[in-house]
């Protein structure tokens, strides 16, 4: 039921960045929610665009947190998650 009102893989990537480890790359956000590095890219740059994570380069590496704002957004899904599941 969740999927008729959300975005699975947005959603799959919020929660997992507000339940998670503090250290999250782009290619380790991809493995993880089992979404394409490209699509983690896109998406990611699109929520920091919207002030819900910030990236932080570390070498080669872009370190992604969320913002706040972003933990109260994850945390809105994970309630409306259980809410339609539970």
């Amino acid at each position: 039921m969740f999927n008729v009102f959300a975005r699975p893989k947005p959603c799959r990537i919020l929660t997992l960045l507000r339940d998670g480890e503090s250290t999250w790359h782009l290619s380790k956000i991809a493995k993880s929610s089992e979404t394409t590095y490209v699509y983690v890219t896109k998406l990611i740059s699109h929520l920091q665009k919207n002030g819900l994570v910030t990236i932080e380069a570390k070498g080669k590496k872009r370190i992604v947190r969320l913002t706040e704002r972003g933990m109260r957004v994850a945390k809105s899904i994970e309630e409306l998650k259980n809410t339609l599941e539970g």
